[in-house]
């Protein structure tokens, strides 16, 4: 079986890319019309406190992100090794992680729920040794996906 969440991700970051066109739309609302003047007669706060807002919200919105470690995750059990690739959805530093692993090697996995935090444990039994890989978030996988990676898993473990 293979899969990616790629959709998923398009649609993180297109929704990052929308909400900050709206927030510069906001912003220069504020300072090109006589739409904060209304707003502080109904509501009473001022410009700045609005642009504030509406920035902080934002910035709280993308930080979520940050946050639940949103990760792009590509899946593919065919052949006779189990492949991995995934990166984290992070401004800056989004290392990449591919993980190749023959399907006789494969040990066992867990996956831990920490919210909002999702992430797989991959483990490998190389001759008398059982060693872990670094966690995968799978937060980001449709419930599909998380189904179907879950069942192959489950298949490939040892244990």
């Amino acid at each position: 079986m293979k899969f990616d969440n790629q959709d998923t991700v398009y649609g993180i970051h297109s929704l990052k890319l929308v909400l900050a066109v709206v927030v510069v739309i906001v912003i220069a609302l504020m300072f090109l019309t006589s739409i904060p003047d209304y707003i502080e007669s109904i509501i009473g706060i001022g410009q700045e406190w609005v642009i504030a807002i509406v920035v902080i919200l934002y910035l709280m919105f993308y930080g979520y992100f940050i946050w639940m470690d949103a990760a792009f995750v590509s899946y593919n059990d065919e052949g006779n090794k189990l492949v991995i690739r995934t990166f984290k959805l992070r401004p800056w530093g989004g290392k990449k992680i591919s993980m190749e692993i023959p399907h006789p090697e494969f040990y066992k996995y867990e996956i831990t729920h920490k919210w909002p935090k999702k992430q797989l444990h991959i483990y490998v039994k190389k001759g008398n040794k059982i060693m872990k890989y670094p966690p995968v978030s799978i937060v980001s996988l449709t419930a599909d996906q998380y189904q179907n990676m879950e069942n192959s898993l489950k298949q490939l473990s040892k244990v």
